[in-house]
């Protein structure tokens, strides 16, 4: 892989196969710019601003997104692996109407106070990860991989889990009637708390 700086300011538009490690741009604002096939590792772009950007089969390692814009960016197939992803509001990003799965995939992530409210996530795999008050509202989480994830204080709402795997993950508390859940994977004793909202109490 070639090794590249990003320049905010500079005149390459697309990146293609190119690797960039200890990159800084932190509150960096960057335009319209196109990464197929880039490798991000040990990266500080915090509060950085990705305005209409475009991240093909992207990995993003060790590196911290904190509080990034992602205004108008497309993501297809990338992957954020030992990466800190607090306070990202999805949402804002360009979402095809033709809806590819697994578009996004975060492994040993925190995902903290990040919205994903609405957005399409089939197969997606959230595994390992932190992901304290995020809000999966009205979300397509369908065959996600939500294992071994902490959930404290997350927001379940009219979302698609059907076939989606919770095996390990904690914390999560939602109103079965409230989502779709068939073929869902829970595991005990955290799917206890799923029967707290069905009034059912369990004695000893």
């Amino acid at each position: 892989m070639n090794k590249n700086i990003i320049s905010p300011d500079g005149t390459e538009q697309e990146y293609e196969d190119s690797a960039f490690e200890g990159l800084t741009l932190k509150g960096a604002a960057i335009a319209s710019k196109q990464f197929y096939g880039c490798v991000f590792k040990n990266c500080d772009l915090t509060e950085a601003a990705f305005i209409s950007c475009k991240f093909s089969d992207c990995k993003f390692i060790s590196c911290n997104l904190s509080l990034i814009k992602v205004k108008g960016s497309s993501f297809s197939s990338v992957e954020f692996k030992d990466s800190k992803l607090v306070g990202v509001n999805w949402t804002t990003a360009y979402w095809p109407r033709v809806k590819l799965p697994g578009s996004l995939q975060f492994v040993n992530c925190v995902i903290s106070d990040s919205n994903f409210l609405g957005l399409s996530l089939r197969d997606t795999c959230v595994t390992k990860c932190l992901a304290k008050g995020a809000d999966f509202r009205s979300a397509d989480l369908s065959r996600a991989n939500l294992s071994h994830t902490d959930f404290t204080d997350s927001l379940f709402g009219g979302t698609n889990l059907t076939d989606a795997d919770f095996t390990q993950a904690k914390n999560y508390a939602m109103r079965i009637s409230d989502n779709q859940v068939k073929g869902a994977k829970f595991s005990m004793p955290e799917a206890m708390a799923l029967l707290h909202y069905l009034g059912i109490k369990i004695e000893n």
